[in-house]
């Protein structure tokens, strides 16, 4: 198994080497940079696409969520929020943290935190492993069947998600795009919320997000999709923010990088 790729970003030198030192002991991690700021996070994060990042939350130039808010949304790391601050926590997991670790922590915590850690990589290795593999044995199987297995191999691929299995007890239902209000981050999983029913499905809202029509549901933020046939309307909020409201009133905030792209999709639709 690879080692699972770090970096450490707190402003405070003391510490980067606290938590360097803790790390340095677990054989399975791989320190691959340290980052005192915001800004320098961001760059590095995004060239070297860590496995894990340990982020501090206030921080010079970009604060820790601003970071994550800025990072390519097919490439964010696990993530273990670092800070002095407990009134961050309830934020902290909303951007799908593994853990928020509070100053001073002890090291049996810290030992937690990186567990789960852990955990998570050997999840989305085995995940990885058996993607490739079904990759390989497709592209054997189109080589034998020829020109038109190959088409029909690649409409299965390009088209959007139309339903969602969902479990329950030991059965198995399937819920409509169509019924679909909004989609929620849970932690590994997403919450589909269809009128007055929820539904909790495996695997993360990023992965949903590559599969449904970019033209009918759009990303928000980064723990919520909106299906579009579904928002009644932008109300604009403070400092240049807005909310959308859907039909069954629910209200969702809107990041800055997504309301243009919004108001577009929203217009094209009218």
């Amino acid at each position: 198994m690879e080692k699972i790729r770090t970096i450490i970003v707190d402003d405070e030198l003391p510490a980067r080497q606290g938590v360097r030192t803790l790390l340095a002991a677990d054989p399975e991690i791989e320190i691959i940079g340290e980052c005192g700021d915001g800004g320098q996070a961001l760059k590095e994060i995004s060239a070297r696409q860590p496995d894990l990042v340990l982020l501090d939350i206030q921080m010079p130039d970009l604060n820790g969520f601003e970071v994550v808010e800025m990072l390519n949304p097919a490439h964010i790391p696990a993530l273990i929020f670092v800070t002095a601050y407990d009134q961050y926590a309830l934020k902290a997991f909303e951007f799908s943290a593994l853990d928020y670790l509070l100053k001073p922590f002890t090291d049996e915590r810290f030992r937690q935190a990186l567990a789960r850690a852990k955990t998570q990589h050997r999840q989305r290795e085995s995940s990885d492993l058996s993607l490739r593999l079904r990759q390989l044995l497709e592209s054997y199987g189109i080589g034998r069947i020829g020109r038109i297995g190959s088409q029909a191999a690649n409409e299965a691929t390009t088209a959007p998600l139309q339903r969602f299995p969902v479990r329950k007890a030991d059965t198995v239902y399937f819920v409509p795009v169509d019924e679909i209000d909004w989609l929620e981050a849970d932690g590994y999983c997403t919450k589909l919320h269809s009128g007055k029913q929820t539904h909790l499905v495996r695997g993360n809202l990023g992965s949903f997000e590559t599969q449904l029509d970019p033209k009918r549901f759009v990303r928000i933020q980064r723990s919520a999709i909106v299906n579009l046939s579904r928002v009644q309307c932008l109300k604009h909020w403070f400092h240049g923010a807005c909310l959308v409201r859907l039909k069954d009133g629910t209200e969702l905030k809107v990041s800055g990088a997504q309301r243009r792209r919004l108001e577009q999709l929203l217009e094209q639709l009218a």
